[in-house]
This record gives C-alpha cells, sequence and structure tokens, in this order.
C-alpha cells in the first residue's frame, strides 16, 4: 500500500507486531484523542468499536474474494482453496448455497451431544500434564484438545489426526501480508489437506456414520448442491476453523484468567466460565483483525473512502475502546452490557461453527480451573504474529493439582 496516498493525512501504523496486539492503548491512547483509524500494510485499520462493529453487518462491505488473493500472487494451489473450501472467501450466491448445506451438521442436539467428548479429552489431556507441574500450555494442551474436538465432531478417527495437525496451523498464511514467504508452506498443507480429505470421503461412501462428513454425503448423493471438491475443500475449511484459532483461544482463555487473578474464583464458581471466555475474546481475540472490501463509496469516521479499497477492523484494538468498555485492559467478570459482541463475527458472516467453539473453550476453561490450581505463567510468553489469525505459540505455566 502507498504510504503516502490515499488517505496520506493518516498516521501509518506497524500492528502486526506482538507488542501492539498484546496493548494496542498504548500506542493508540486511552483517552478522548484515542486514534480511530490508521493506514497499515493490511489497508486502513479500524479501531473504534463503532467503526468495527457494522463491517460485519452493513452490506456495503464485503469479504477477500478470489481477486483479492490473485492480485497478491496467491498461485493455483491456493485459488482452489479459496474458491471451494473458504466460506468467508467464496462470492455471496456461493457463500449462501454452501453455508446453508454446511450449517446443517451444527445443529444444537449434535453440540450438545459432543460435550460429552469434548469434557473427556479435557480431563485425558489434563491427566497428560498434572504430573509434571509445569507445560507449554499451547504445545502440551490446546493444540490436540482443539483439533481434537473438531475432529471427533466432524467425524475423523482420532488416530488420523497426527497425519494433518500441522498443515491445519500452516493455513493462517493466507492472511500473511506479503503472502509470497508463506506460498511454498501454505501450498504443502493444502495438498495434504486435500489427499487426507480425499481418502476420508472415500472412506465415508463406503461405511457411512453419523457424522457431519457422512451427513454432507448423504445431502450430495441425494441431488444437495454440493460439487466433489466444495465437500473434499470444506473440511479443510472447517478443521482451519476450529483448530488454529480456538488453540489461540484458549491459551488467551489460560492468559486471561491468570492475569486477571480470576483463576480461583472461576474454580468456585463456574457460572462466570463464559464471562471470563467472552473478556478473552475482548482482550486477546485469536483474530486481531479481519479484512473487508468496500463495496461502493462511502464515509466511515469522517474519512472518504472508494469502492475497492481494503478496510480491516482490527478487533484487539476495537475490544479495547474505552469509550464503550471501561476499564478496558481489565478482565471484569461482571462487566455490564454492552458486552463484547462481534468476536465470533456478526451478520451472514457468523462463525459456522461458534456453537461447538464456545462449548469447547467453557468447558476446557471449567475442568482446567476444577483440577489446577496455583497456576502462575512461568516464563516468556511467545507470540508469532500472521496477519489474520494470531495467538501464542508458547505460554509456559505452572500449576498444581487442587485437591479432591
Amino acid at each position: 500500500m502507498d504510504r503516502a496516498k490515499p488517505h496520506g493525512e493518516l498516521p501509518f501504523l506497524e500492528t502486526q507486531t506482538e507488542a501492539f496486539i498484546d496493548d494496542p492503548n498504548a500506542v493508540l491512547g486511552s483517552g478522548a484523542g484515542r486514534l480511530t483509524m490508521a493506514r497499515t500494510v493490511f489497508g486502513v485499520e479500524l479501531y473504534a468499536y463503532d467503526l468495527a462493529r457494522p463491517c460485519f453487518r452493513d452490506k456495503r462491505y464485503g469479504n477477500r474474494s478470489a481477486a483479492y488473493f490473485a492480485q497478491r500472487g496467491a498461485t493455483p494451489p491456493v485459488m482452489t482453496f479459496i474458491n471451494n473450501g473458504n466460506f468467508n472467501m467464496m462470492g455471496p450466491e456461493q457463500h449462501a448455497r454452501v453455508r446453508a448445506i454446511m450449517v446443517k451438521g451444527f445443529t444444537p442436539p449434535r453440540v450438545e451431544k459432543a460435550r460429552d467428548q469434548i469434557k473427556a479429552l479435557a480431563h485425558e489431556l489434563v491427566d497428560g500434564i498434572i504430573a509434571g507441574g509445569h507445560c507449554n500450555f499451547v504445545s502440551a494442551f490446546s493444540h490436540f484438545f482443539s483439533i481434537g474436538v473438531v475432529a471427533a465432531f466432524i467425524g475423523i478417527p482420532r488416530e488420523d489426526v497426527r497425519t494433518f495437525d500441522r498443515a491445519t496451523t500452516e493455513l493462517r498464511l493466507l492472511g500473511q501480508v506479503p503472502m509470497q514467504p508463506g506460498l511454498p508452506r501454505l501450498e504443502a498443507a493444502l495438498a495434504v489437506l486435500h489427499d487426507y480429505g480425499n481418502r476420508l470421503v472415500e472412506r465415508k461412501r463406503a461405511q457411512p456414520g453419523e457424522d457431519f462428513v457422512s451427513d454432507l454425503i448423504r445431502v450430495q448423493q441425494e441431488g444437495g448442491d454440493l460439487s466433489p471438491e466444495e465437500l473434499v475443500w470444506s473440511i479443510a475449511g472447517i478443521l482451519l476453523a476450529g483448530h488454529d484459532t480456538t488453540r489461540y483461544q484458549l491459551a488467551a482463555c489460560v492468559r486471561a484468567a491468570i492475569e486477571g487473578g480470576v483463576w480461583e474464583e472461576l474454580a468456585a464458581e463456574p457460572k462466570l466460565v463464559p464471562a471470563l471466555v467472552n473478556e478473552a475474546m475482548r482482550l486477546y481475540p485469536a483474530t486481531p483483525r479481519q479484512i473487508k472490501i468496500l463495496l461502493e463509496d462511502m464515509e466511515i469516521g469522517g474519512e472518504q473512502f472508494t469502492a475497492g479499497e481494503v478496510v480491516a477492523p482490527n478487533m484487539g484494538a476495537a475490544g479495547r475502546d474505552p469509550a464503550v468498555f471501561p476499564h478496558p485492559d481489565r478482565v471484569d467478570l461482571h462487566r455490564a452490557e454492552p458486552l463484547y459482541d462481534i468476536g465470533f463475527g456478526y451478520g451472514a458472516h457468523f462463525c459456522l461453527g461458534h456453537a461447538l467453539a464456545k462449548a469447547e473453550l467453557v468447558d476446557g476453561m471449567t475442568i482446567l480451573t476444577r483440577r489446577l490450581t496455583e497456576v502462575v505463567i512461568d516464563g516468556p510468553m511467545e507470540m508469532k504474529p500472521t496477519g489474520v489469525i494470531a495467538g501464542l505459540e508458547v505460554l509456559p505455566i505452572r500449576y498444581r493439582v487442587r485437591a479432591a
């Protein structure tokens, strides 16, 4: 992006840094003069909650399209996934058609039924870390918890997870700016996921079960409007959405509970865990920004924009807007409304699997706080910001087992 034009009067900020993601108000300010927008490598970022929130419902804001990625050097393998497997990047008609089919797999009864599996996996992973008394929470717990939950939910055998669990974390490179350095890794990951998806579909056709993938195959066999490529790539898209973001968000929940000094309060009152999850999404969102394309000329926050320009609601900064959230950098389990309500998107692109992700975060934190005590951060935290998805790769924690 040209740093002089357009919007040359706006400051240019480097926001894809660990320092900004951890404490945006240190850069933007916390008083009446807080910055509401700035130019960045992603486009003009929006930092005020009242500017960011409409981006998810106002139809003048579009999502990244195939053209957006083609202009930025995406190769044919990457474009194939974008066109067939990433719901957020499909055109409106294709998105509506495919989403209408996919949403049938995320019914409330199915999500509720999955909660026993979620809790069992959480207990199993806690069993695996308690003896040591310390661990990197991400690599020891949240990495396997998040991919294990979504894999079981859609019908993937547990023994298969290790064949693709690293590939799903590479798909975050779609949001990296510039794209080119990450393209070889991205192509390799997509090849792994496409190959696995093909083999899974073949197995499910031969031996269907009562699971998400089998349901999609039945829809297709009964004349449902879902192409073979859309079926396979949609599996990859669901694994992407259900793994990396949730493993980061669960780590953010643990961090927020420790830093906010509320771990023991949550253990004593589990009904407060959903409030902690919401606060963690506000403070440390696993998707620290979204990318939107303007579909027509419009005015945003007093600045004139033209159709085709890129704007990026910065979720982390919007969640800490002091004009909306009193004491914005503090964990508050009793925060009064309005609550942060864009963590899973908003409007037509509201996260397809939000109910499953919310159940996973709530049940995971409930079990962690019930079983562990004296939990502290035990060393430097490490983050690898990569565009649209970012979070802690290293969260070292020390703990003791809570007495029964």
